[in-house]
């Protein structure tokens, strides 16, 4: 009876192991800048892959958002003037403009609790980030948009 559990245990272990191997999508994360990420971000949440913009906004977020803080603590307001001068905010423009994918792809899938968390967390931690619509050619509000979603 021990030889039978042994085996049985090595058995599931074997498929524990693998089986999630076997059915993980490999990410390309291209050259991990924020804007690199963000805009695959973007792009999956434009062909409807949902989980896959949250993966992408979601790498950012991990890598960027202390920059991104400190960013966001030396603001009483959003930045203005040129261009430059706001793209100059890049990790906290980032970051707050992934939190917003990320929460736009969680409402498209349904998981509307974790959309409120998103949303909380860029209203709460990365209000002054601002994102270029270059179809428009000015800068929108994610955290300001974000508060329409729900």
């Amino acid at each position: 009876m021990t030889r039978l559990f042994q085996l049985c245990m090595a058995a599931a272990l074997a498929v524990g192991m693998t089986a999630p191997a076997a059915f993980a999508k490999e990410y390309k994360f291209g050259d991990h800048t924020s804007s690199t990420l963000t805009v695959k971000a973007w792009q999956a949440f434009g062909a409807e892959e949902y989980e896959d913009a949250i993966v992408y906004a979601r790498k950012c977020v991990e890598l960027y958002q202390e920059p991104a803080r400190e960013m966001q603590a030396g603001l009483e307001d959003y930045v203005t003037g040129t261009n430059d001068e706001v793209f100059s905010y890049w990790a906290l423009n980032d970051v707050a403009t992934s939190l917003f994918i990320q929460a736009k792809s969680l409402i498209a899938l349904e998981r509307t609790d974790e959309a409120r968390a998103v949303i909380q967390e860029l209203v709460d931690n990365f209000t002054f980030g601002q994102c270029w619509d270059p179809s428009g050619g000015w800068f929108w509000r994610p955290a300001e948009a974000a508060g329409e979603l729900l």
